[in-house]
């Protein structure tokens, strides 16, 4: 894109300790394309343990503290707890009027708002009268939700952006194919695929043994227990496999995490990390990755940073993950909450070191074609253009 634009980013999230992929994902997002030449603001709604990164990289920064519709979950709640979060929803706050405000008064020439939540932006973004665009990373499952938000977003007359073909389906399946345009999220390839050992030793892991990571955030959709358990059956099998979790999670979730791994009867070959701001050392201090999701996953962006390091993934195909592994060769599918043969997988992988390095190498070419950074703003870029010409629907889905 040859000229050079104003955007203005709306972050539904300012996480203050680790990022979530949906944050991580817009600060890449919007570092790269000021480096692109691009004058890019992006709006958090508190403060953010990603303001100094984004600044770092030309990124102008505001606040606006605004509340975002929780309502995109994908597994049932108690009443109670839908019933708060509708409450939640619909209690007045001036976020949409200060967003708009900002807004005249920055005057983009286009605005990017970040995920399905931030309905106050979305309203914002359409009173502001710019082009604008709404970045989709949820999958909904059919029900008064998803008929709530798929009618904000016909009416809103965004061009809608899915991360993946799997959130593209739940919105053509609403009748919202016109709007819709697939760009799968990217990642930086590093030169070479880092030594596993090197990272162990920064993170104070042992170093000995084959090591299965998870990473991402500790929550119970995320499989969290059931890889705990696979893990543990795994080592039973392969005397040398170990277990890594590292994530951001609730304290109560955390503590049954940590009875589940004082129970598995191997509590030493288990390390528990604390939150940290990135996951890329957990990534590179793993043999393989595992990601056990047990609901629609959009775009896991566990799954793309492992195979630009050339680790291997072994994951249940919910949402967007079938979109990424190639099967059997980047890595291993098994059936959704099988932790056997999740455990088998482990195994397997564990004890055949030359099928996990052939399987990572496969993973590296295969994030370079389909996944890198560079790939993600180029698409992104052309995307961004053509909304602000007016031509939001001429750029072709991944």
């Amino acid at each position: 894109m040859s000229p050079s634009l104003r955007i203005a980013c709306l972050s539904h999230l300012a996480s203050t300790g680790a990022p979530t992929g949906a944050e991580r994902s817009l600060a890449e997002l919007a570092v790269g394309l000021a480096g692109r030449g691009h004058r890019v603001l992006v709006v958090a709604p508190g403060p953010w343990v990603m303001e100094d990164e984004l600044r770092a990289g030309g990124v102008d920064v505001a606040c606006v503290p605004s509340r975002s519709c929780w309502l995109t979950y994908w597994e049932d709640r108690p009443w109670p707890v839908a019933a708060a979060k509708w409450v939640r929803h619909a209690w007045p706050q001036v976020a949409t009027r200060r967003l708009t405000a900002l807004l005249a008064t920055w005057r983009p020439d286009v605005v990017h708002v970040n995920c399905l939540p931030h309905l106050r932006g979305a309203a914002a973004a359409r009173r502001s009268g710019r082009p604008w665009l709404w970045h989709l990373r949820e999958i909904l499952p059919p029900g008064p939700r998803r008929r709530f938000f798929a009618r904000r977003l016909a009416a809103s007359g965004a061009r809608l952006v899915a991360v993946s073909r799997a959130v593209a389906a739940w919105l053509e399946d609403e009748g919202l194919r016109a709007q819709v345009t697939v760009v799968h999220n990217g990642t930086e390839m590093p030169a070479s695929p880092p030594d596993a050992a090197a990272a162990r030793a920064a993170l104070g892991v042992p170093p000995e043994g084959t090591c299965v990571g998870f990473v991402g955030q500790l929550l119970p959709h995320k499989g969290t227990l059931a890889f705990v358990r696979a893990a543990a059956r795994a080592m039973a099998e392969a005397p040398g496999l170990r277990a890594l979790l590292a994530g951001a999670g609730a304290a109560t979730f955390r503590r049954e995490i940590e009875v589940e791994i004082a129970g598995s009867g191997l509590p030493d070959r288990f390390v528990l990390l604390p939150p940290r701001p990135s996951g890329r050392d957990p990534l590179a201090a793993s043999d393989l990755v595992a990601v056990p999701t047990l609901t629609p996953d959009p775009l896991p962006r566990t799954v793309m940073e492992a195979m630009a390091l050339g680790r291997p993934v072994v994951a249940f195909p919910t949402g967007g993950i079938p979109e990424m592994v190639d099967a059997p060769h980047t890595g291993l599918l098994v059936p959704t909450g099988d932790e056997g043969r999740l455990a088998a997988a482990f195994a397997d992988l564990a004890r055949d070191p030359a099928r996990r390095a052939a399987m990572g190498g496969a993973a590296r070419e295969r994030c370079r074609a389909h996944f890198s950074l560079d790939r993600h703003l180029d698409r992104m870029e052309e995307l961004v253009s053509l909304v602000h010409t007016g031509e939001g629907a001429g750029l072709p889905s991944a």
